[in-house]
């Protein structure tokens, strides 16, 4: 069976679900900052704009078509073209038409967007929202991970008697940690992810030192790239309990995920974001930790506190530390 997953951008976590998939074929237009190579060379994607992509549907038998959800409006004309072009040669060649799929997690109504969007941005959003709900007409079946993205869909497209749709959650199955005989006795906090507001990055550099008080074997470890970088190594030049790696390679990342104690994510609420799917925080429920998580609409969208069996008090000392301390940067 020939899978094509038609993606705008690509992220490392696209090419780790279909490493060793020879069935699989993802064609992406741009890499995401995240892209590794490496994983890249062994799952083997293509980039390919518009007519690249029109030109592989013609070439090719394909049987299932991910694409982007129709909230992705930026996508819609090639995933129309696309599928168009599969539907067709599938005809002339008296074959089955391919199914088209989506996997929805979008959680930013139409509203809002138009009310916040700059001029021009809008007015290529409005060009391109019609088209959006072709792209939900097409659809044989649509996968929610989120309730949020499930509300939001049946809000903003009509009800389809013929798609088939699903709310799958996205939450993974434990597996079974491994040793970890030489991680450090002393708890480790660690901040994954970009170093921006929207993240939470000010947040945490906030609370830290109320948490670091209070807890005198605690470390801080921040982990990722972005904005924040300068301000995270100057502030570890003058803190030994804090340690700063900029944009290391996935293996130290997932180093990282296995020795932390607890992993903080507070997520704020942007005009044009929201958190969906935090990718560190199902990697670390992978692993078989368990989750806190809190929020508050005024300042944060979502605190995710992930927390290992042995964090003891550490969860709620940064949680309750973030939130007390994030109005100061707010």
């Amino acid at each position: 069976m020939k899978v094509v997953q038609l993606y705008e951008v690509a992220r490392t976590a696209h090419l780790e679900r279909i490493d060793g998939d020879d069935e699989v074929t993802l064609l992406y237009r741009e890499k995401r900052y995240d892209f590794d190579e490496a994983v890249a060379g062994r799952a083997k994607p293509l980039r390919a704009g518009f007519i690249s992509s029109c030109r592989f549907a013609i070439r090719n038998d394909i049987d299932i078509i991910e694409v982007n959800e129709p909230l992705v409006t930026r996508a819609a004309v090639r995933s129309l073209a696309f599928v168009w072009a599969a539907r067709v040669r599938a005809k002339l060649r008296s074959r089955p038409r391919p199914i088209v799929v989506a996997y929805a997690i979008a959680n930013v109504p139409s509203s809002v967007l138009r009310e916040h969007l700059p001029f021009k941005a809008r007015m290529k959003f409005e060009l391109r929202r019609p088209l959006a709900s072709l792209v939900w007409a097409s659809l044989d079946r649509i996968a929610y991970g989120t309730a949020d993205a499930e509300r939001l869909y049946a809000s903003e497209f009509p009800a389809r008697r013929r798609a088939d749709s699903r709310l799958i959650e996205a939450l993974p199955v434990a597996v079974p940690a491994p040793d970890r005989e030489d991680v450090d006795e002393r708890s480790t906090v660690l901040f994954l992810g970009d170093l921006s507001r929207r993240k939470g990055f000010p947040d945490v550099m906030a609370a830290w030192p109320a948490v670091r008080a209070e807890l005198p074997t605690m470390r801080l470890s921040i982990v990722g790239r972005g904005v924040g970088a300068e301000e995270a190594i100057k502030r570890a030049t003058h803190d030994d309990r804090m340690t700063v790696v900029i944009d290391p390679p996935r293996e130290h990342v997932f180093a990282e995920l296995e020795k932390a104690r607890v992993l903080v994510l507070p997520s704020r609420r942007m005009p044009l974001w929201r958190e969906q799917v935090g990718l560190p925080a199902l990697r670390t429920l992978g692993g078989g930790g368990g989750v806190e998580a809190a929020g508050d609409e005024e300042h944060a969208e979502s605190v995710v506190v992930v927390v290992a069996e042995a964090a003891g008090d550490a969860a709620g000392e940064f949680d309750e530390a973030v939130h007390g301390l994030g109005a100061a940067v707010g």
